[in-house]
């Protein structure tokens, strides 16, 4: 059911955020960021845990007064770089402070092993992946920030009264935004997995078969490894 209220929510912030860019309306934005509360909150509110209804109402708040602010597009347009940053962090941290690199857990949870019996390539190879993963999204949170800063009309920047340093039209900005953040997204992940059948044949039938073994894993042992 939690899954199901988040892709509803996410849906509908996407819609009403490209009504928002299209109109230029503030409230729609601060209405947008407010739906992310039930993206982010999702499990929490539907078990009635006190501490995601206080950040979901503390959230909505801050989008309703962002709603009557010329504060609320510039934010809205920062969020999909937040939201990039935000998932590389997932991998990064886990490069850190020796802990177990969150493909590796992943693999763990797939092949039902603990983490020590994977073989060393394995282990060797989900480390580099995680590596892979947290590069390409920080540098893509990068260049997400740097094109909703410096669009012109309607870039961060401009809406805060700031000249922009090197100004860039929507139609450039999109283009660059699609290229450059899109499509290294699928090609990284349609790439990875073709190096991984040939560098250990055998291990997944294909595509399909990755899909179920993932598919098999329980939901709360997923949520656990980002712990």
């Amino acid at each position: 059911m939690a899954m199901l209220l988040r892709i509803a929510a996410l849906l509908a912030c996407f819609v009403v955020e490209q009504r928002a860019l299209r109109a230029d309306s503030p409230r729609l934005a601060g209405l947008a960021l407010g739906l992310l509360a039930l993206v982010v909150c999702a499990r929490g509110l539907l078990l009635l845990r006190p501490r995601a209804w206080l950040a979901a109402l503390a959230w909505i708040g801050i989008a309703w007064v962002l709603a009557g602010s010329r504060y609320a597009m510039p934010v809205l347009l920062l969020m999909p770089s937040v939201f990039l940053a935000l998932v590389c962090s997932l991998f990064a941290r886990t490069l850190i402070g020796g802990q177990a690199p969150l493909v590796v857990r992943m693999v763990s949870l797939i092949d039902g092993l603990p983490i020590a019996q994977l073989p060393a390539d394995v282990r060797g190879y989900a480390t580099g992946v995680t590596r892979l993963w947290a590069g390409l999204l920080g540098g893509l949170a990068l260049l997400d920030l740097a094109l909703a800063l410096v669009t012109t009309p309607g870039g961060v920047l401009e809406r805060l009264g700031i000249a922009s340093p090197w100004p860039l039209s929507p139609q450039v900005a999109a283009m660059v935004d699609t290229w450059g953040i899109y499509v290294p997204l699928v090609v990284a992940s349609i790439g990875e997995f073709l190096i991984r059948q040939r560098r250990f044949p055998g291990r997944y039938a294909g595509p399909l078969d990755y899909a179920r073994k993932l598919a098999r894993v329980p939901r709360e042992k997923w949520a656990g490894i980002f712990h």
